[in-house]
């Protein structure tokens, strides 16, 4: 596994740039979204080796339009019982090792972080993902306003470092687009092919504008 440090330093080279926001370093194909509703959901062969996973889905209400989804993943792990899959959100601005990720969702109508678990290839070979796919903020235009979009994706591998899980999501490259969107999802659908969910409540335009 490659040291965060390490880490850190290689995701900064790879956001830098306008070269490295034209094409993606890695290929990622046949991508097709894992479905979730809202609660516990059991998906079998979640990981490439075939364990199943539990990813529980729950919306964290905040009284205005900052609510979230939270999403916790459980696997069986070396303990013989379920475990927590972390995510390790280490970026060249920072982060950390979570339990958790969530989204933000805003209005609905101009999502602002996307995240979708996904099964595919990585350069050809299988792999289970998550993408997250991040709006920017023009302070100008305010949260509705078109923005370029960061996707972070990460890959479910085991964990070998103390203060990881037994297996974890590493982030394999961030993205970001050449153009700008009002939706994030739509971004995900113009970059990487991922269909919009069923709940998509954006404006039916190429960029969610």
């Amino acid at each position: 596994m490659i040291l965060r440090p390490l880490l850190a330093a290689l995701l900064a080279l790879g956001m830098a740039g306008p070269a490295a926001a034209a094409e993606p370093k890695h290929r990622f194909t046949d991508l097709v979204p894992i479905p979730l509703k809202s609660g516990p959901n059991t998906i079998e062969r979640f990981a490439p080796d075939g364990r199943s996973a539990i990813v529980t889905l729950g919306w964290r209400e905040n009284g205005n339009a900052h609510g979230y989804d939270l999403y916790l993943v459980l696997m069986a792990g070396n303990s013989g019982v379920p475990e927590v899959v972390g995510f390790d959100t280490l970026t060249r601005d920072g982060g950390g090792f979570e339990d958790t990720i969530r989204d933000d969702p805003h209005t609905g109508e101009d999502v602002v972080r996307s995240v979708r678990f996904v099964r595919g290839k990585i350069d050809g070979e299988a792999a289970t993902m998550v993408f997250v796919a991040q709006r920017g903020f023009d302070p100008e235009e305010g949260i509705p306003g078109p923005s370029l979009v960061d996707t972070t994706v990460y890959r479910l591998v085991p964990g070998e470092e103390v203060g990881t899980t037994t297996d974890m999501f590493q982030p394999v490259e961030t993205v970001q687009s050449t153009t700008k969107f009002c939706h994030a999802e739509k971004a995900l659908l113009r970059q990487f092919g991922i269909p919009l969910t069923k709940s998509y409540g954006g404006p039916d335009t190429a960029d969610g504008c």
